[in-house]
């Protein structure tokens, strides 16, 4: 009687251990396939980091070469806007030496804009 005991004892343990390590492994498929799913994730972001940070080059690039062009144009601009202002404030009887301080022209620019623009009675007078 003892021996059956002990054999349905083991049977039942064995019975026990084996539901345990199948529902383990269930456990384990799951998570196995989770972390795969994860992966494929985790590399269509990597890849997608990757040209985002191409892009991101290629705009800081052409940022680069824009503003390299804005200031080309803003410097060939200013000296033109200093002369157009110079042009009107001669026409105005402004003397030479308010040119130079008021347009930031140089002393010759500001004598030949005043020559050919400025009011002709108060050129005469310098």
């Amino acid at each position: 009687m003892t021996t059956l005991i002990i054999a349905i004892i083991s049977i039942i343990s064995s019975a026990l251990i084996l539901t345990a390590g199948y529902h383990l492994y269930k456990q384990h498929l799951a998570q196995s396939a989770i972390i795969n799913d994860l992966q494929n994730q985790l590399t269509v972001l990597c890849s997608g980091t990757v040209s985002t940070d191409e892009r991101l080059i290629v705009f800081e690039r052409a940022l680069a070469k824009l503003k390299e062009q804005q200031g080309s144009l803003s410097s060939s601009l200013a000296p033109q806007h200093n002369y157009d202002h110079a042009i009107r404030l001669a026409k105005k009887g402004v003397a030479s030496t308010q040119l130079v301080d008021s347009c930031n022209l140089s002393d010759e620019e500001a004598h030949l804009i005043e020559r050919m623009h400025g009011d002709n009675e108060h050129s005469a007078r310098h």
